[in-house]
Formats: C-alpha cells, structure tokens, sequence
C-alpha cells in the first residue's frame, strides 16, 4: 500500500498554483492535495502540530475538536478560492480521506482557535488567534512522530513524506524519523506567493547520501565492512567530458575504488591482521591521493557559481569520500611488529575479543622469533617450538590462554566443561561474557606486554 503523510500546515492564505512531480501536474493550493492527486496513495496521513489548531482544554480532551478544525481550514480556503464545484467536491474528498494525527510542536506562536464545533472564528478581516508557546523535548516529539511512522509501516510498503509546510523542527525531527523506514521525501519549494507553477522536490537521494556516508563512517570506525556502502558503480556512470576544465579531476574521482578499503576492514574483522599490515602502505598512498582530489572537488563546489554542470549531477556526493577517507586512523606506522601492536589495542577498542586475545597469545612468539634472529611459525623450526613453549609456559599463570579457548571453540572447550548427552549440551564450568570482557579490557594488555618483555629475555 503506498501511503502519502504530510506536516499540516497554514492554509488560511495560500494560493492556487500547478505542482508539477514527475512529469504531471495538477493546480490546487497546497502540495499534500496535489501529491494525492498526482500519486494515488491509498492512505494519506497529515501531521497537525498543536501549534496550529487550539481549542480551550488539553490537546487529549479536545483531540476531535482540533481535528475538525483543521479540516474546516482547508474546506474554507477551498471555498474562497474555488467557483468550480467539482473542485470544491475534490478538495472535500481529499479532506474526508484524511487521517490527522495531532502531534507536538516546540516554540513560539499564533495558534488558530476554533469553537467547539471546530469552526475557526472570525475577528475583523482575519481569524482569531491564541498565542503559542512550548518548550519540549525534541527526543520526545521524535518518539511521537516515530510511533506514527513505526504504525504505518506494518501497513505500507511505500511512505511518501511531504515536509513542505513543517516548521523547522517538525521537518529536522520528521526527516530524522523517516530516513529509519522505506520512506520518500519530498517538498515543494514556495517562497512567498507563487508564480504559475512549482516544481516538487525529491529530497530522497538527500537522505540516502547522509545515511550512506554515516555507514560508511560507522564500518570504519567499528572495523567491519559489512556497513560499508560501495559507491563505485555509480561513479562509474560520470562521463568526465560532460565538466569541462573539472574533467580530469572527475575522470580520476570516477576511478576511485572504495574496494581497496572494504577488502583492508575485511581482513581486519576476520583476524586476517597480517594481511591488513600489507596494505597499509598501499592503502596510504591512495587515500593521500584522494584527499587531495576530494579537497579540490570541494573548493570547486565552493565556488559553485563558477560550475553550472554541477547543478543537476547526483551521483557525486562529498560526504562519501571524506567518509572513506577516515580511514587513515586505521593506516598505522612502524614495522610489522610494532603495526600489529597498534591493531591488538584496535581489536580490544572495538570490541573483537576472540581476535584480541588470539593475537595477545600469538605476538609474544613473534617478538621472540625476533629476538633470536628470526624463525617460523612451524613445529620443524628449532626458535618456534622454543618461543611457542616459553610463551605458553609464562601465561600458564594468567587467563589468557582459558578465555582464549573457550572464545576461539565456540564454548565447545574443555575449561567450560562441555558435556554432551542425547542431543544436549550442558556446561559444568560456567564463565560469563561480562568475565572475559573485563579481563580483556582491563588487564590482556598488561598480561601481553609482560609476556612479550619476558620471552624476548630468553633469546639463548
């Protein structure tokens, strides 16, 4: 079902004008009545803040008088600027249709009173107003308004949002809320009286960028590229010669590969931390590269008056390679060693405890090996077998190596006494989570570099 919702709005003085959205038109005086005639929602919901609408007790006594009082708004304004009645018959149908939810509004104004047939009220040449003013919790409007959204959408496979007369923070928080669900934006873009048409505007693609760019910011920061959103193939559609003098910076942003990054946070996540070591170096000379690329795109959108192709082009978006670029908190210097040190206290910062503590037990053995001239991992390696028993010997003492087997077997370890019987599991030791957490949190890194500080004595 695809359902139209829309911030009610002031419709005492609007005027009449063509909408125009996706190639039809239609004429009328506000854009959620010219959406549904344009789009055919089956279910058409309006956002009617209690700044607009009062009556003279709380908003959960007078709900149904607010309600009317709204719909008799538009009725009105349909009547003063309608003669046609078969428009007036449309504007009522359109009215009938619609399932106001009164919302909370924040800050200062005129709110119409109605009566308690939800008549507006006439004084003079306008109508009568009360003064409005609220101060609330923006995290409790955006509660309200993301339970109408969270409602709606058992219900709608499609929400069209029209945020074209919200107020300032009923279209932040109503945009907020929607980006959360399969939600399109619009709003129709009317500044004072309107001239013979208005062109609405998708503001989709908008809030695909933002959530985009902040998956992309989160996968890095949490090391984990399943976040990650490969913009590649889109930029693979730029044709550079459509930007002139700005062709071969977009000939070479057209190039870029966020593939280089999404393979180094895989190799991360999945304990594969010696090959991420080997692309440090590579993925640095790129990400430079595209910094710099990236800053000049940005002055040249700085200077947008200077670069009308601009103006239409969608699939660049800024925030998506200074997103990427934020890997380079993650491009460490020094040599191998000491890099797979920095990606230990990563490992531990973000939460990988199995590739933490895996790679606490492995390191020691490593700067052994080093310290007596090199070696390899292997049983037929004299140093190796020598490092690997002095390591194991040392952290006897200390959880490290328990916590590492009861993480890497799945539980399935002989320190949580697993039994098996007739289809069941039952641990005879019981270890929680929290447990191990701590001790990694709090005291691997000492056991770590006590072991490593230790085994690189006994270079004889």
């Amino acid at each position: 079902m695809k359902c139209l919702v829309y911030i009610a709005g002031d419709v005492t003085s609007y005027a009449t004008t063509n909408y125009e959205f996706e190639g039809k038109e239609f004429n009328t005086f506000f854009s959620a009545h010219a959406l549904a005639k344009l789009l055919d929602p089956q279910k058409i919901v309006a956002l009617l803040p209690d700044s607009l609408v009062v009556h003279d007790n709380s908003t959960a006594q007078d709900l149904p008088i607010l309600i009317k009082g709204y719909k008799n708004m538009i009725l009105n304004r349909s009547n003063q600027l309608f003669k046609d009645e078969n428009m007036k018959k449309d504007v009522e149908d359109f009215v009938n249709k619609i399932d106001v939810r009164v919302i909370p509004n924040v800050g200062s104004g005129q709110a119409y009173y109605v009566d308690k047939e939800g008549k507006l009220l006439s004084e003079g040449q306008k109508y009568k107003r009360n003064p409005y003013y609220t101060e609330r919790s923006p995290v409790f409007i955006f509660n309200v308004i993301y339970s109408i959204f969270n409602e709606l959408s058992k219900s709608c496979d499609e929400i069209i949002v029209d945020l074209t007369h919200g107020t300032n923070v009923l279209v932040s928080v109503t945009m907020a809320v929607g980006s959360l669900f399969n939600c399109r934006f619009v709003a129709a873009p009317i500044m004072g009286t309107p001239g013979n048409k208005v062109s609405v505007v998708e503001l989709t693609e908008v809030v695909k960028a933002m959530k985009d760019s902040l998956a992309i910011t989160y996968s890095i920061e949490k090391v984990d590229e399943r976040y990650f959103r490969d913009y590649s193939e889109t930029l693979r559609k730029l044709n550079p010669s459509e930007f002139k003098e700005m062709k071969e910076l977009i000939g070479k942003i057209k190039s870029d590969d966020p593939n280089k990054v999404i393979n180094f946070l895989k190799n991360l996540r999945n304990g594969f931390a010696l090959e991420g070591v080997k692309s440090m170096k590579e993925l640095k000379d790129y990400i430079n590269e595209l910094e710099n690329d990236v800053n000049s795109l940005s002055m040249a959108y700085g200077e947008w008056y200077n670069h009308a192709y601009f103006e239409n082009e969608n699939r660049i978006v800024l925030s998506h390679f200074y997103s990427t670029i934020k890997v380079k908190d993650l491009l460490y210097s020094g040599n191998d060693l000491e890099v797979l040190e920095k990606i230990l206290d990563l490992y531990i910062k973000v939460g990988y405890y199995d590739k933490a503590i895996s790679l606490a037990r492995e390191l020691p053995v490593a700067f052994c090996l080093n310290s007596r001239g090199g070696g390899t991992y292997s049983d037929d390696d004299k140093n190796y077998k020598e490092c690997d028993e002095i390591v194991r010997e040392y952290l006897e003492g200390s959880s490290m190596l328990q916590f590492r087997n009861i993480l890497m077997h799945g539980s399935l370890s002989k320190d949580l006494k697993a039994e098996v019987k007739e289809g069941r599991i039952e641990l005879r030791n019981k270890i929680k989570l929290s447990r191990i957490e701590d001790y990694i949190l709090k005291k691997l890194e000492k056991d770590y570099q006590n072991t490593k500080n230790e085994v690189t004595k006994t270079n004889t």
